[in-house]
């Protein structure tokens, strides 16, 4: 057997799976790479251990309406001396990603065949996992599945049309992304290999931070802000003005990204229409409600991050990013009234936003039909 391929197949091999964080998104990959055959151990705070320890782990999926249980999940508060795991999935916040790469790198400093799977949304998280654990595999991933606790269990919703994204590791051969998909698949969670993932994430990203900033200026409502037509003017500029930072950034904008470029607030008026009728709108209610102030500093720090690149890019600040980033929910009522800034859209925005709006409510009539 040639060197290579036997060097090649020894990494891919994934078994002995350590999660750092059991939140939301954490339990979730975790109970899934349970399921696909790991063993998989929580490392936790010593806070949250009698909690789990007592209660185990429940998840309910919104999609095939199951619950899944692990009464007596593997919990460490740290790991041992001389532990050694296949895998480690940050599922922390961006916001305690320093934090938790200052921990692993006291741990696992000469971990070398260790894969180091970074579940973060920030632009240069992998990257900066990267610097700090230049002796380990770093995989940036992005988890595209929604998740909530609901009580003491964990609500999630992980649609096989939005699926987790893997990207190539920064120093090993792609048999090693390859392999993390097949194994989230395996445990029942939609997921992707992608040959570049900032192109495929930072759009998005930039356009639901733009949005949950709005929804929190709206007290955390779809109802509320879907019905003040200045707010969802103004979120439609914020949204084409990080698109347009984003492009100018990376040089390019994939085209199934394109249309965001145009978005305006007929748009999401339509958007937010297509959400009421559909059967996920008190799920998705609830969940941006719950999650959206967990992750506000992380979002808001996205934001600034979008602006520094805008005042890097053009002397004149984005209005509607900055007014998202500088207004409170007591403000914002009053300074919209005192504007004319964020009327109505153009005719190409209104005509795209009535496409738009008439493509998704086909969209859910098919998925309604899917489901029944």
């Amino acid at each position: 057997m040639p060197i290579s391929f036997w060097y090649n197949a020894s990494i891919m091999k994934v078994k002995n799976v350590l999660i750092m964080g059991a939140g939301a998104i954490g339990r979730v990959i975790g109970t899934h790479l349970r399921l696909s055959g790991c063993d998989v151990t929580f490392w936790v705070r010593p806070s949250h251990l009698e909690s789990l320890q007592q209660q185990g782990i429940t998840l309910y999926n919104l999609s095939s309406e199951t619950e899944l249980h692990l009464s007596a999940p593997q919990l460490i508060t740290e790991p041992a001396s001389g532990a050694s795991y296949d895998a480690l999935f940050i599922c922390v916040r961006s916001d305690q990603l320093d934090d938790a790469l200052a921990q692993i790198k006291q741990h696992f400093a000469h971990a070398e065949e260790m894969k180091v799977v970074v579940m973060q949304p920030g632009r240069d998280d992998a990257l900066k996992a990267f610097r700090a654990l230049p002796e380990t595999i770093v995989v940036p991933a992005a988890p595209s599945f929604a998740a909530y606790f609901n009580g003491e269990r964990i609500d999630y919703w992980a649609a096989k049309q939005l699926p987790t994204l893997i990207g190539p590791p920064f120093n090993e051969t792609l048999q090693v992304r390859d392999e993390l998909v097949r194994l989230l698949q395996q445990g029942g969670i939609p997921a992707k290999g992608v040959s570049d993932l900032e192109a495929e994430t930072r759009f998005p990203t930039a356009a639901l931070s733009t949005l949950i900033s709005a929804f929190a200026l709206a007290g955390y409502s779809f109802k509320q802000l879907a019905g003040d037509s200045k707010m969802l003017a103004l979120t439609a500029q914020a949204i084409r003005e990080a698109i347009a930072i984003t492009k100018k950034d990376l040089g390019f904008i994939p085209a199934k990204y394109k249309p965001l470029e145009y978005i305006n607030g007929k748009t999401l008026a339509s958007f937010f229409w297509v959400l009421e009728k559909s059967s996920l709108y008190t799920f998705q209610q609830a969940l941006w409600a719950a999650h959206a102030p967990k992750i506000e500093k992380q979002n808001f720090a996205q934001i600034d991050d979008l602006l520094t690149l805008g005042l890097q890019q053009s002397k004149n600040p984005p209005p509607a990013l900055t007014a998202l980033a500088a207004m409170t929910p007591e403000k914002i009522g009053d300074y919209l009234r005192s504007t004319r800034q964020f009327e109505a859209a153009s005719n190409k925005n209104l005509k795209l936003g009535l496409a738009l709006g008439f493509g998704g409510l086909v969209a859910w009539k098919l998925l309604v039909r899917k489901r029944s």
